[in-house]
């Protein structure tokens, strides 16, 4: 039979060659295993020979009304070994067999030959003279002999056959002896029995080595282990530590003392850990001891240790641990200094949450202070100021006075603010203030008007005397708005509107947002009823906006921008309509026009190219997004790598989590992701370790900043080398100027988005666009 069917040639072969080894090698690791197998055998020895005599008596017993010749000194001669070998057994039981010899196990086997022999004089000798009565308890004890003997010397390989073989060789012989077809057939069942019993009590020698094989190679493993943890302890940054049920130190590597700040010789085992790691912040020493409570995991629990004037930042991860029973015994794990982490994830946070040019609050920072402001409730006011003339500053005395004037603007700024109030400068000139504990208008517009005299005051720069001025537009929320219900997107547009009102009415003035200025809030509701419609009357089209490889200056995809046009209310730009349809609950329908047919159209005029649809965190919130996605395609035929879908951060914000798990579905497609305006938030930063993006989009204030900036020009490089380093491509979105391509260009970006290629085109111009593209490439591009 072949071997892959189920052939016994392999296990036979296998068999065999355990037994050479275990009976004839004369190395360590068969010494071992002799030992151990033999052990197992000689603990069983007070049973095994009580079984004997006792079967011994039993014949006796049954031939007690006339003993055959010799029966009584066969009795007694069965009894006398099956006490020698217990007296042997006595003698040896407390001395451990850690190993043995060949010579001891031939000797075994002897033994076993020698037991069976004896037995063997039953059949032989008596079964064909007893009564059919007697001749039933011989077949009874011999069968029972036969397979207990066989169990009991399964360690023994041939030991075990021996014993077998005479057994069954007597009893068979005795059978056939007398001639009777009826016990001639007893006698091959019985030498069946016997065949069988031999396989698998050989079967179980087998796995009896191999699980003592298994032992020895765990017990190899945990020396090993034990070896690498004593290393691990003895060098390692982390800490190893176990705590008993009471929250005390029971065991510590020479590495948690020195993470504790402990002073050199003092040992922090026997002392709680919680008071160990929150060294007198009782707080943390409640935190502590409520996560040493409960039952589950320490995961990521973060402590700080303040010692010697620094602080040394920790994570505490540990597992209970239990007893056989159930029972926790207490904790045991990792204790791991992340100070440096935490304090890179500080300048980090701080880069991305301030200006780098005044140092003020960013656009997010300020986004997120309003958001939490509104979050609690009570009033408050926006207030948005652009700086007048400040263009003729940096047109006639270089980005350098532009700079330094800036500087000074903002600290006049703050010199204006009430405890409380946040400042921010949202780029250019452009600031903005959040007034967070007022309800009355009247106080909104006082801080109005000092902003504007704090900013027309002259500025006394290095060499220069500049005045300038500045407008304001005030927005109110809360009780004063009379709108409980604003969002701060809503706030910001309000504040915008009356910044513009004010700049329209003479500048350096202040507007507060009125209902005069509601129109556009009219005009938003016109906007979503005509969005209703604006589908099935086919009013939506795709624009399309060339992504250029800067090194080879090729069109290397195109981003699919939507436009609007209806009867009603004209051409709508999509940063009008897209947030109004994402309020309403349209942009699900929006978005599957858009993907549909950008998908279609990548698969005719604009094959070849990576196509980029933006979707919004709305529909990302559909669990069933991705299989969308994966229906466009298969009805398009668009390969999958071909389709890039551009996301922002704000998708993150509600359900990280659940945003994560869509976008590897997504990815698990085939699909390319990017991140669209990288740069303007932190958790952008945190969440490239959570998820392959393919390509980071740079926003374009860093780009537009870059010529004047050097902050900004560090920026962009640090996220060219990061995303280079992560396997990721760089788009500079906004590039608008040879100069400003030549900059995101040395930085190390891969491609750039703007009017320096193209605006976005209509398909038939965009298809044009491609086709003579070659003699349009701009002289200040650098030749890489």
């Amino acid at each position: 039979m072949p071997q892959g069917t189920g052939s016994p040639l392999p296990a036979l072969r296998g068999l065999r060659a355990d037994v050479a080894f275990i009976y004839d090698d004369p190395g360590a690791e068969a010494a071992r295993l002799r030992g151990a197998l033999l052990a197992a055998v000689l603990r069983l020895t007070p049973h095994s020979m009580a079984a004997n005599a006792g079967c011994a008596l039993v014949v006796l017993w049954a031939f007690a009304e006339a003993l055959p010749p010799g029966m009584v000194v066969w009795t007694a001669l069965l009894v006398a070994m099956a006490g020698v070998a217990l007296r042997s057994w006595w003698r040896g039981r407390r001395r451990l067999r850690d190993t043995a010899t060949p010579r001891v196990l031939h000797r075994a086997t002897l033994h076993a030959g020698a037991l069976a022999a004896l037995w063997a004089v039953v059949p032989l000798a008596w079964f064909a003279s007893a009564t059919p009565a007697q001749q039933l308890q011989i077949g009874i004890v011999v069968a029972g002999m036969m397979g207990a003997g066989a169990f009991l010397l399964s360690p023994l390989p041939r030991a075990c056959l021996a014993y077998l073989a005479i057994y069954a060789v007597a009893s068979v012989g005795a059978l056939l002896a007398e001639g009777n077809p009826a016990h001639a057939g007893v006698g091959a069942m019985l030498a069946f029995y016997a065949s069988t019993l031999a396989a698998g009590a050989l079967a179980a020698g087998q796995r009896h080595v191999a699980l003592l094989r298994a032992r020895a190679a765990a017990a190899d493993q945990g020396r090993m282990l034990a070896l690498l943890l004593q290393d691990f302890e003895a060098h390692a940054d982390e800490a190893l530590w176990q705590a008993d049920a009471q929250g005390r130190v029971s065991h510590a590597s020479p590495r948690l003392a020195q993470l504790l700040g402990l002073p050199a010789g003092d040992t922090p085992v026997g002392r709680p850990l919680a008071e160990l790691l929150a060294a007198g912040d009782a707080h943390q020493t409640q935190t502590v001891r409520e996560a040493l409570a409960d039952r589950r995991r320490l995961r990521d629990l973060p402590v700080a240790v303040h010692h010697g004037g620094r602080t040394r930042h920790l994570v505490l991860h540990g597992k209970r641990v239990f007893d056989e029973d159930g029972t926790p015994q207490g904790w045991r794990g990792v204790l791991a200094d992340v100070t440096e982490r935490v304090l890179s994830q500080k300048r980090l946070h701080l880069l991305a949450h301030t200006d780098p040019l005044t140092g003020l609050a960013n656009r997010l920072t300020l986004r997120d202070a309003l958001a939490e402001c509104l979050k609690r409730g009570g009033g408050g006011a926006l207030l948005s100021l652009d700086l007048d003339d400040f263009k003729g500053v940096n047109d006639t005395l270089g980005h350098t006075a532009g700079d330094q004037l800036l500087g000074a603007v903002a600290q006049r700024l703050r010199e204006c603010m009430r405890p409380g109030d946040l400042v921010a400068r949202l780029g250019g000139d452009e600031f903005a203030v959040l007034m967070q504990h007022t309800a009355r208008a009247e106080d909104a517009q006082l801080l109005a008007e000092r902003l504007i005299r704090a900013v027309a005051e002259p500025f006394e720069l290095p060499g220069r005397h500049l005045r300038i001025g500045g407008s304001v537009g005030v927005a109110m929320f809360g009780a004063a708005a009379g709108e409980p219900d604003l969002g701060a997107e809503e706030l910001f547009v309000r504040a915008d509107m009356a910044l513009y009102s004010a700049k329209e009415a003479g500048r350096g003035r202040h507007v507060a947002y009125s209902q005069a200025l509601g129109d556009r809030s009219r005009r938003r509701l016109a906007i979503e009823q005509g969005l209703k419609q604006a589908v099935q009357r086919n009013e939506l089209s795709l624009h399309w906006q060339p992504k250029v490889d800067i090194a080879s200056w090729r069109i290397v995809g195109a981003e699919a921008l939507m436009r609007w046009e209806t009867p009603a209310l004209g051409r709508v730009g999509p940063s009008e309509f897209i947030g109004v349809a994402e309020q309403c609950g349209l942009i699900d329908e929006l978005g599957r026009f858009a993907l549909v047919r950008a998908c279609t159209e990548a698969t005719g005029p604009l094959a070849g190219l990576t196509v980029s649809v933006n979707v919004s965190p709305v529909q990302l919130q559909d669990p069933g997004f991705a299989e969308q996605v994966r229906q466009v395609l298969r009805e398009t035929g668009l390969a999958a790598h071909r389709l890039e879908l551009e996301i922002t951060e704000t998708l993150f914000i509600d359900d990280a989590h659940g945003a994560l798990d869509r976008l590897h579905a997504l990815r698990d497609l085939g699909v390319r992701i990017a991140l669209d305006d990288f740069g303007t938030g932190y958790s952008s930063l945190a969440y490239l370790r959570r998820f392959p993006f393919d390509t980071l989009k740079i926003d374009r204030a860093f780009v537009q900043e870059a010529l004047a900036d050097e902050e900004s020009r560090a920026i962009v490089h640090s996220i060219a080398a990061l995303a280079a380093t992560l396997g990721m491509r760089t788009v500079c979105e906004g590039v608008e100027t040879g100069s400003q391509l030549a900059v995101v260009s040395a930085a190390g970006c891969d491609q750039v988005q703007g009017y320096v290629a193209s605006a976005p085109r209509p398909l038939a111009q965009f298809g044009e666009l491609v086709r003579r593209w070659p003699d349009e490439r701009p002289t200040t591009v650098p030749l890489h």
